[in-house]
């Protein structure tokens, strides 16, 4: 039975009485209830949905919205304890997740194997054990091909189970629920899987059925037949949609439902998955904007698909939920167990369909249009050749294409255009390049350098100038070209000189009054070295032959510094507002000064190199007004450590 006959369903759920009992024990402080619980199933058994009606009875402020005398006691957690912390997996890796969880336990440290440390510590005697939810490790990632659910499981989920002063709940598919089980002690392990007895509730589909589509026969048949939750509701949907088809047998499976569908509508089933591949291509739980789904169907087909979509409201109701506003209206397929099936079930030609989308997204912003020499969004594109193409580039485009392109294999073409790599968001293009890297094909140098300052651009969330500055010292120092990168950058790097292990630098003028740079490299030898600061040049001057720049000389420069231990501010002469800009290190500066005449000198572990700021009353470092999105000072180095990969 579902719950006793004179008590209510969870509101929420209509059901799940047995799976909701074993989840308020969890979250009970008795010795003997399951110290972690690993709830699986395969997708679109209900997993997300029963995690989110028990958190319903958790929180506060959302079980003053339920009856909950009329349920059965034992499924209700006691309202005397607090509510567990979640920490959602979706969309983030396995190292932000675990900075994550520090964040939210209060941890004060600042490496991972702090994190692990102090949740291996022992708890204090007494002390209730924290409860800890991590659902949908499903979508944990920005990429499908990462595969971080397995990431999670090993470097988030172990230590927490095993976490002498933590209950773990994780919501988790069936293969990294396996993995954890036969890791931890059984003795206070629960495997809650949704599609094995006693959990996988029959009569709560039977409850769901009916409560769709009435007491009626049809309900009755879908219970009967469908695998779990998704597959019903899909089936329910159908006959909604179409309420004057054929009759045709009840789906048991996601694949049925779609091709059955596909039948009472009189469509062909693979018109109707061809419609669906942009949504099931996408990023995980991504909306695709509405202007995009007919051309990228259409490119996916090799054929114009724009009527079929046009007339088939009622044959992609069931599967696609609406996104988005009204000024932007975006629609999402509806599980991604949908998505999964649509993929599965295309095989091989999957890599060809993203390389179809991947060049149909490009050719937008090339001015060659997705399929008719138009714009994708019905408008010509503006083509040009610089960066400022793909800063004017569909929304879409610049945050979801790194991933249809690494699928698709388009990706290596486009890490060598500067304004791919300064506009496309940070975060998945630094997955998907790492993931090319990892897998063999070699980079185009253009894309090393920006791989190398990368973990800057998505730890601190730096702006598109800002990155192509970075980008552009980067790429000097390796020793490269730097076009490309726009008009308005902060600074021009003028040169580089490799020479590690730098501690200090400041600079001078020489005897003849040339500007010069001074180094110093405890334990080199020598230990002092002079550049001409112009061109980087090696000056043979002893130090003191140097004079350093008087407090006139200092007074006449339009900008002034300050230095922390990976970042140098550049700020007004004149102390009026914000500052001007910022250099960020990827690692510890070893000094940093400015000419008289605004030549900014640095020293970091690759060794010095001179900047040529824009300054003032010509054309960059613009004054940043609000939210600028420059770190601000925080601890030693003066930049907030972000959640994420270091």
């Amino acid at each position: 039975m579902t719950t006793a006959a004179n008590h209510r369903p969870h509101p929420h759920l209509g059901g799940r009485a047995a799976a909701l009992r074993a989840l308020a024990r969890w979250h009970g402080s008795e010795p003997s209830a399951p110290k972690t619980v690993l709830l699986t199933g395969r997708a679109g058994s209900g997993r997300s949905r029963l995690l989110t009606g028990f958190l319903m009875l958790c929180d506060p402020d959302h079980r003053k919205r339920i009856d909950t005398d009329a349920l059965d006691p034992a499924t209700v957690p006691s309202a005397e304890l607090p509510p567990p912390l979640v920490f959602g997996a979706r969309g983030l890796t396995a190292t932000q997740l675990l900075w994550s969880v520090a964040d939210g336990l209060g941890m004060e440290v600042t490496r991972t194997a702090e994190v692990l440390e102090l949740l291996a510590e022992p708890a204090d005697e007494g002390t209730p054990l924290l409860p800890v939810v991590v659902p949908d490790v499903d979508d944990a990632g920005v990429l499908r091909v990462q595969e971080e659910a397995a990431r999670v499981a090993a470097e988030v989920l172990l230590p927490l189970a095993a976490s002498p002063g933590v209950r773990l709940l994780a919501d988790l598919p069936r293969s990294q629920a396996r993995w954890l089980a036969e890791r931890l002690p059984t003795d206070r392990l629960l495997l809650l899987d949704l599609d094995e007895e006693p959990w996988a509730d029959r009569e709560a589909l039977l409850l769901q059925a009916r409560h769709t589509l009435g007491a009626t026969g049809a309900a009755d048949r879908l219970a009967r037949a469908a695998d779990g939750p998704l597959t019903l509701r899909l089936a329910a949907w159908s006959l909604l949609a179409v309420p004057d088809g054929p009759e045709l047998p009840a789906p048991t499976g996601v694949g049925e439902a779609l091709d059955l569908h596909a039948e009472r509508c009189g469509v062909d089933e693979l018109t109707l998955r061809r419609l669906l591949a942009p949504l099931a291509l996408a990023a995980p739980g991504e909306p695709l904007p509405l202007a995009l789904w007919g051309p990228l169907a259409s490119a996916v087909a090799g054929k114009d698909l724009g009527p079929a979509l046009a007339s088939g409201q009622r044959l992609l109701l069931p599967f696609t939920t609406p996104a988005g506003d009204d000024d932007h209206p975006a629609v999402r397929i509806a599980h991604p167990a949908v998505a999964a099936e649509v993929r599965e079930r295309s095989g091989g030609a999957v890599r060809e369909a993203q390389r179809r989308i991947a060049a149909a997204l490009t050719a937008t912003v090339d001015g060659t249009g997705a399929v008719d020499g138009t714009g994708i969004d019905g408008r010509t594109a503006d083509g040009g050749t610089g960066a400022g193409r793909w800063e004017r580039a569909l929304p879409y485009l610049r945050e979801q294409l790194a991933g249809h392109a690494l699928e698709g294999g388009l990706l290596p073409e486009l890490l060598d255009d500067p304004g791919f790599l300064l506009h496309t968001d940070q975060v998945r293009l630094r997955a998907a390049a790492e993931h090319l890297a990892a897998a063999g094909p070699g980079l185009p140098p253009l894309a090393r350098s920006w791989l190398r300052v990368a973990p800057l651009f998505t730890r601190h969330e730096l702006g598109p100038q800002l990155r192509a500055g970075l980008l552009e010292h980067a790429l000097r120092q390796d020793g490269l070209p730097a076009a490309g990168l726009g008009e308005d950058l902060p600074w021009r790097t003028e040169w580089t000189v490799p020479l590690p292990g730098v501690a200090a630098l400041t600079a001078a003028t020489g005897p003849d009054g040339s500007a010069l740079l001074a180094a110093y490299l405890p334990g080199g030898e020598p230990q002092a070295r002079v550049f001409d600061a112009a061109t980087g040049a090696s000056v043979d001057l002893a130090p003191e032959q140097l004079v350093p720049p008087t407090d006139e000389e200092r007074a006449a420069c339009p900008v002034r510094l300050s230095t922390g231990a990976d970042y140098v501010r550049i700020w007004p002469r004149e102390d009026a507002g914000g500052p001007l800009g910022i250099f960020v290190s990827a690692g510890p500066l070893g000094g940093a000064d400015v000419t008289p005449d605004g030549l900014l000198l640095l020293a970091d572990a690759a060794g010095l190199s001179a900047l040529r700021l824009t300054l003032p009353g010509t054309s960059g470092l613009p004054r940043p007004s609000g939210t600028s999105g420059l770190p601000r000072p925080s601890g030693t180095s003066g930049l907030p450590r972000q959640p994420g990969p270091a």
